[in-house]
């Protein structure tokens, strides 16, 4: 009976006829956690042409229009919640960056520095031809993997966002 009850559940199952063998590889939790945490975020995107040419150019609006004293776009968290992003005060950072004001820019937003580098990265990837554009993200992609620096960098980010919601800094 219990032979039957497997055979038919079999059935339903959309993996019904293919191996079922278990990976039973000695590929430990921390093995495995690496593995995850050390995923490329920045090379998906700048492999991307589409989504670098639309994250290039509302970037450069952005930055165009706090640069020429208009309003550009409001954070939604802060006006809707009244309290600050992790990014709040980014885009005036970057504007302070290009306009020569580092040390201004670094006490209004700490990691606008490592975000200026990013977008630059975008936008290069957004004119590169696509023969390099596949070996420029591939060079990301394996520094990713290699080096962690996007989930120290949302760690730090995220540490930053907290001293300063808690006025610590």
């Amino acid at each position: 009976m219990h032979e039957l009850i497997n055979k038919i559940a079999d059935s339903y199952n959309p993996a019904y006829g293919l191996d079922r063998t278990v990976d039973t590889s000695d590929e430990s939790v921390g093995s495995r956690l690496k593995k995850r945490l050390f995923t490329p975020v920045l090379a998906p995107i700048i492999k991307n042409r589409w989504l670098a040419i639309m994250l290039s150019a509302f970037g450069f609006l952005q930055l165009l229009l706090v640069a020429a004293g208009l309003t550009g776009w409001q954070c939604p968290i802060h006006g809707a919640l009244g309290i600050l992003c992790p990014g709040c005060g980014m885009t005036r950072a970057l504007t302070l960056l290009l306009t020569g004001h580092w040390q201004m820019a670094v006490q209004t937003h700490a990691f606008a520095p490592l975000v200026l580098v990013s977008f630059i990265l975008t936008v290069v990837s957004a004119v590169l031809p696509p023969s390099d554009l596949e070996k420029f993200a591939g060079r990301v992609a394996w520094l990713e993997r290699k080096s962690g620096f996007a989930v120290i960098l949302l760690m730090a980010m995220l540490t930053y966002w907290l001293l300063r919601v808690f006025e610590i800094i």
